[in-house]
């Protein structure tokens, strides 16, 4: 309080020269301690053709809130069933995977899922293809990407559970082999969703159109047979990865100035999606056939 007027003013924490300050009570954090909970930047290097975006509103702060016992309990309880599923029967799995699914909207939850290797690598196996039916395989992946979506410290951590000895191969491959292979609209949405989850990370980024991404988008973008309203449903997930990761601002503005979709902030025409592929296709032949 202010002795002269009477008011409470706030008062900032540094010491008065008359104050003892117990040196051992203070924490010095060291930049370097961060990095694991910071996004990699997204850098446009000579060796890429195409621009590898990173939206920075994605970087979220890591705050451990506050959970209730009920919630907790259901998290514990769905892990639990999940990771010890025998594969034989996958109706009691449905409710498991339903309340991961929905608690992993969560930053906490996606993190705490990300971290628990042993679920990561059952959610891994439960997407691939087996005799189990489509519901669970398109669930676990709705999962997997559910969790690490938006949640740059979940992605990191989960990514590092494969790529190893024991898991030499990880989910950016089995998504690759579904795209190519699988006809499921349901599941083939979903893989997208994983897709775009997982290249939130640069190294997947690049990792995919090293393995020929763009003409796998394309190959999806025209698949077929299907139902006009999943073609549709597909195609608008091609089309936000492209603009998500694959366009340079340049490349915004060009088209923005160039397709009249663009305005009111609409999704680009089909035409437009099948265009700017056939370009990056293109673009990344040309790099590749010069070596650079």
């Amino acid at each position: 309080m202010n002795l002269a007027t009477g008011v409470k003013e706030a008062r900032l924490n540094i010491p008065e020269p008359d104050e003892d300050v117990d040196s051992s009570s203070l924490t010095i954090i060291d930049d370097s301690d961060l990095a694991g909970y910071r996004g990699s930047e997204g850098e446009e290097t000579e060796d890429s053709p195409i621009s590898l975006q990173q939206d920075e509103s994605r970087q979220e702060p890591f705050l451990p809130p506050q959970h209730d016992i009920a919630e907790s309990t259901l998290y514990s309880d769905s892990a639990f069933n999940v990771k010890n599923h025998a594969f034989s029967n996958d109706k009691d799995l449905l409710p498991a995977l339903e309340n991961l699914e929905d608690l992993s909207h969560s930053y906490h939850w996606g993190l705490s899922l990300a971290k628990d290797s042993e679920l990561i690598h059952k959610l891994f196996q439960l997407l691939l293809p087996s005799n189990l039916s489509l519901e669970v395989r398109s669930l676990a992946t709705l999962v997997f990407g559910t969790a690490i979506h938006n949640n740059q410290a979940a992605l990191s951590v989960a990514l590092s559970h494969f790529y190893n000895d024991e898991w030499p191969e990880g989910p950016l491959e089995a998504v690759i082999m579904a795209l190519l292979h699988e006809q499921s609209p349901l599941l083939l949405n979903r893989m997208m969703f994983l897709l775009s989850s997982l290249c939130q990370d640069q190294t997947q980024l690049q990792a995919l159109l090293d393995a020929g991404g763009v003409e796998l988008l394309i190959r999806t973008f025209n698949a077929e047979p299907m139902a006009v309203d999943d073609r549709d449903r597909l195609r608008k997930k091609v089309t936000h990865f492209v603009l998500d990761y694959l366009m340079t601002p340049a490349d915004m503005e060009n088209q923005a100035v160039n397709n009249d979709s663009f305005e009111n902030d609409s999704d680009p025409d089909p035409e437009w999606t099948m265009i700017h592929l056939q370009q990056l296709s293109e673009r990344y032949t040309s790099r590749q056939e010069d070596g650079s």
